[in-house]
């Protein structure tokens, strides 16, 4: 008996499958009767609402094509919802049993459970029952088969959804045939609403707007007056009392009412017309169609060209003007070259000047001297072109006017305009920098400076202009001013470069006196000119010489406390240097801390080489200030000792050392993963560091040795000071006794002098 084989399961469920079959087709043409219904109706109500506000409010073609798209997409949103998308739609059978069975509460589960069984294969090797899955297949089957599936659609709505469908039909079929009959309201709307046709709706009156060209437009110049003639036409039943004038693509226009010219004519007149628009007439139940507003331009100046040729001294050439960009700056002395052509023939053409002259007569003495009015001619070539030259004296500050007029009589309301202005010749930019000074100078000192003077066209003079006062206020200020020589072959340059000295000595300064002084050049303007520019003001103090050297010792003393600092500071990295290499030395590969150290140690270390090389550059000034203020002569000890002793080795450890050490880190750094590079780039670093630190302390040593050496020095300028006060107070206490003793007044014994 085993060997007797089985029939397939999906025999017992193919009558099931035919019936979901036919209620897939009834749910589909369900979908089809309700949504065609529903499309339809909805087209009907568009297109009556349609009607109304068309018949209402007479709709242009724009607004009829608005509510054309607005139509078709409220009936294709509907398609798509109500056809499209439940017939795209996959039903399963699955889907539709489990219907069934909700519709049918007894069924139970045997329907689904029947359909999913059959279609099983190997029921064997999934561990089932053959006999068990087959008895569960047929009583699913036999249990639906007195079952009605179309039971599952609303058959009420569905009948309902038929009728509606129906009248849809029969209403559309009306106004198919209401559309084809000539001259009714649905032809009129369908040639208006669908067809976008100019057909209009029965009426009493009816208007036509005169001087409409076959463009459908209106032609007018521009910016002048003119008058619309609006007409109502013979066949008209009625005769409006008002004509009003609608108007689009303009703003801030009401709608305007135009006056009874005669019994069918109206007009309306209309000024200073600039931009296009359009615009329409209403009157009785008549709307015209919009007509639109063309302009034709005025008299007017087409490539116009700007030609300015600046004045001689500027060495400047001829140079065109960007038409339409005003207004323009031109120099003083300045002529102008004007041409171009007009967009008409003309009759007249002439360029009306009227502003303040650039260069006024010399015998001016009244404003109105100092203003030029008048005309230049313009036109030539037949009409044809346009040219002209305002002279240099003529060249005025204000605004020019093109007066025009061509054949029709018809001239610029809005003429065209450019406007001139006086373009300031800059004075020379003058920029100095003062070399190894201080703020104080003493009597003898020579000043180095570095001069950069630019002008636009040329500079024809340079000097410096000085001014000092004592401490005297009834005394007035000297002032002087200092010519250079040596400019006197690069004169007449936009740009000069002049490298000298001041010497304060020949302007004999008194000790204690501020001077004030600033660098002045002139440049090469012969018309308006010459402008002069100045530098910024520098400000000295004429002080004694044992005043200078104190301030140049507390100097010395400021930046050796600096130093002695960041000598510290070497020290301790190259403590925390030596402290890494031990902690490192015989690790493969050093850790992240580690890493994040050297790179601290890389940044300290550079820190130093920076300080380091900031002092001896401040060190260098001091030495520079010492041979300016001629404090002993050029390569005196002084010098010697900053420059051999505390500033050449201060280079040679930010230049050379710190640079060496920063490298060893650098590379102790990239070859951490390498015990024997490592190594021997971190002994390369320690040696360098320590080397560097060995040199900064011999500076300070030098620096100590060079402080008590100037300081020594000081002493010795104060004592000869003191023995000169000393010197002086007994020749004037000598000279008063012999006075006294002259007078008669010899009892009385002297004072000793006092220190």
């Amino acid at each position: 008996m085993s060997d007797i084989p089985y029939q397939p399961l999906t025999q017992h469920t193919s009558a099931v499958a035919e019936r979901l079959g036919r209620l897939r087709s009834q749910v589909a043409a369900w979908f089809w009767v309700d949504g065609l219904s529903r499309v339809l109706w909805l087209a009907i109500g568009l297109a009556a609402a349609d009607l109304a506000l068309d018949w209402l409010f007479r709709m242009d073609k724009a607004q009829r094509a608005v509510m054309l798209v607005l139509m078709l997409g409220g009936i294709g949103c509907l398609v798509f919802r109500r056809l499209v998308r439940p017939l795209s739609a996959t039903m399963s059978d699955d889907a539709l049993a489990l219907s069934v069975e909700a519709r049918h509460k007894e069924l139970g589960q045997g329907l689904i459970s029947a359909l999913q069984l059959a279609r099983l294969e190997g029921i064997e090797g999934r561990g089932m029952s053959r006999a068990l899955v087959e008895q569960t297949v047929l009583r699913g089957t036999k249990a639906a088969a007195g079952i009605d599936f179309g039971g599952v659609l609303d058959g009420r709505e569905f009948r309902l959804n038929a009728v509606l469908l129906a009248l849809a039909l029969l209403v559309f079929g009306a106004i198919g045939v209401g559309a084809a009959l000539r001259d009714s309201a649905l032809n009129i709307w369908f040639n208006r609403n669908i067809l976008l046709g100019d057909r209009s709706w029965p009426q009493q009156t009816y208007l036509v707007i005169e001087r409409v060209n076959k463009d459908g437009a209106v032609v007018f110049p521009r910016g002048e007056d003119w008058t619309q003639v609006v007409s109502v036409t013979p066949d008209s039943k009625e005769i409006p009392d008002t004509v009003l004038l609608d108007f689009r693509r303009t703003t801030g226009r009401a709608p305007l009412a135009m006056k009874k010219k005669s019994q069918r004519q109206f007009e309306a007149t209309f000024a200073n017309v600039i931009e296009p628009f359009e615009f329409r007439a209403r009157g009785g139940d008549a709307v015209t169609a919009w007509v639109r507003v063309e302009l034709v331009e005025q008299p007017a100046v087409a490539n116009l060209k700007l030609i300015v040729t600046p004045p001689k001294y500027t060495g400047g050439k001829p140079e065109e003007l960007a038409a339409g960009r005003g207004p323009y700056y031109v120099l003083a002395g300045s002529s102008l070259v004007l041409s171009g052509a007009p967009n008409k023939p003309l009759v007249r053409g002439e360029l009306e000047l009227d502003g303040e002259l650039f260069v006024p007569p010399k015998n001016a003495t009244k404003p109105e001297d100092r203003h030029f009015h008048g005309k230049v001619p313009l036109l030539s070539g037949g009409g044809l072109q346009l040219g002209g030259t305002v002279p240099i004296d003529k060249l005025v500050i204000g605004t020019y006017t093109f007066d025009l007029e061509d054949t029709l009589g018809l001239t610029s309301r809005r003429p065209m305009i450019f406007a001139i202005r006086k373009r300031a010749d800059r004075e020379p930019r003058v920029r100095v920098r003062l070399i190894g000074v201080g703020g104080m100078v003493v009597a003898k000192a020579r000043v180095p400076f570095s001069c950069r003077v630019s002008d636009d066209y040329g500079i024809t003079a340079g000097s410096v202009a000085y001014r000092w006062k004592g401490d005297d206020p009834m005394i007035e200020a000297t002032t002087g001013s200092i010519a250079f020589e040596q400019l006197k072959d690069k004169l007449g340059r936009p740009e000069l470069a002049l490298d000298d000295v001041i010497e304060i000595e020949p302007l004999k300064i008194p000790t204690g006196t501020g001077l004030s002084f600033r660098f002045e050049a002139s440049d090469n303007d012969d018309v308006s000119g010459p402008n002069i520019g100045r530098s910024s003001e520098f400000l000295l103090r004429i002080v004694a010489e044992e005043e200078l050297r104190a301030d140049l010792i507390r100097r010395e003393k400021e930046q050796r406390q600096e130093f002695e600092r960041l000598a510290k500071n070497q020290d301790e990295l190259l403590t925390d240097t030596r402290a890494l290499e031990a902690a490192v030395k015989s690790l493969p590969d050093v850790e992240p801390q580690q890493k994040d150290l050297l790179m601290q140690l890389h940044k300290r270390q550079k820190l130093v080489g920076q300080n380091t090389s900031a002092i001896a550059e401040r060190m260098a000034s001091i030495v520079v200030e010492i041979q300016n203020n001629r404090l002993e002569e050029d390569g005196g000890k002084m010098q010697t000792q900053l420059t051999k002793e505390i500033i050449e080795p201060m280079r040679e450890v930010a230049g050379g050392l710190v640079p060496q050490a920063l490298t060893g880190l650098d590379k102790s750094r990239r070859q951490s993963a390498v015990l024997a590079e490592r190594n021997a780039a971190l002994a390369e670093t320690i040696a360098r560091q320590a080397e560097a630190a060995a040199k900064m302390k011999e500076i300070l040593e030098h620096m100590a040795k060079s402080e008590a050496f100037q300081e020594a020095v000081n002493l010795l300028y104060e004592i000869q000071k003191v023995q000169t006060d000393v010197h002086d107070q007994t020749n004037k206490e000598r000279q008063e006794r012999i006075r006294k003793i002259l007078e008669g007044a010899g009892s009385e014994k002297p004072k000793p002098p006092q220190p």
